[in-house]
């Protein structure tokens, strides 16, 4: 995030005119409401993937907020750029159809303009669970851990956590990502993070990389983290959107069983200690 960025979300945030601001989403009434943006140019290259692939990612950056907060995506928003450039629009329009059916979402408004660039953004209303996860809750002691697949039913060498970095570096280069990749479009299984929500303290998904993320849990919670493992790529790699957990030592062994049932790896990486922890490294999107 570039300090400018920083500044304004921080300024903002200190005045009296935000309410919920800290978490994936804000809870209103009875939905839960997110919103994300999805930028050529800044978050992504058309050459990078299918019109399908992108606008299937689009929404997955967006309901992986939902699903982190314990909702269920009912409706969404859609502000969309159009390029100049860009003569399907009639194409365009069938493929947010297809992709907004295949996740259960009804559009249902928004704004269109013709520009230079592909640009969508995505305001997501999730409708409440019994129970909603937050960010706060993280105490001294508990564990912090994330899920990577690891079998070829979720299509593991490629899904696999911890990889996006060097694919992204890839991509730069070269103009293309690899088919099926976790950068490309991630897989995310909502039963699965339903069922982990219920016995976590707290939940957000990884956007921006854990070193990033660390940084957002430990200034709500007032904590520090002990990492438990090496710092390597896992820790830089962005758009993950993949759940990072607070989970009490009492329901580990709970959380290593589902992962088991869903196929996939529960790495446990860090624990919440006293202190304040600092990230000095920047995230890749400036």
């Amino acid at each position: 995030m570039q300090d400018r960025e920083k500044a304004f979300i921080k300024t903002l945030a200190q005045s009296k005119s935000t309410f919920g601001i800290g978490d994936d989403g804000v809870l209103l009434g009875d939905f839960v409401v997110a919103n994300d943006a999805f930028f050529e140019g800044v978050h992504f290259k058309r050459e990078w993937g299918s019109l399908e692939s992108l606008i299937q990612k689009s929404f997955l950056v967006n309901l992986s907020d939902i699903y982190a907060m314990n909702a269920i995506p009912k409706y969404t928003l859609l502000t969309l750029c159009i390029p100049k450039d860009f003569k399907e629009a009639r194409e365009l329009a069938r493929v947010f159809s297809r992709v907004a059916e295949k996740f259960g979402v009804k559009i249902v408004g928004g704004d269109t303009i013709v520009g230079e660039k592909l640009q969508i953004a995505l305001t997501i209303l999730g409708e409440k669970q019994k129970k909603i996860l937050f960010r706060k809750k993280i105490q001294k002691g508990d564990f912090l851990a994330y899920l990577s697949p690891r079998s070829p039913l979720n299509l593991a060498p490629k899904q696999a956590f911890g990889k996006n970095l060097r694919a992204l570096k890839y991509a730069l280069r070269f103009n293309q990502i690899s088919k099926n990749s976790r950068f490309e479009c991630p897989l995310v299984y909502p039963k699965m993070i339903f069922a982990f929500n219920d016995i976590a303290k707290a939940g957000m998904d990884i956007s921006d990389g854990i070193f990033v993320e660390l940084g957002r849990l430990g200034q709500i919670n007032k904590v520090d983290f002990e990492l438990l493992k090496p710092k390597g790529e896992w820790f830089y790699s962005p758009e993950e959107y993949q759940m990072l957990y607070a989970l009490g030592a009492k329901n580990l062994k709970k959380a290593q069983n589902l992962a088991k049932k869903f196929r996939h790896h529960l790495v446990i990486f860090a624990r919440a200690k006293r202190g304040k922890y600092q990230s000095l490294k920047k995230n890749w999107h400036c």
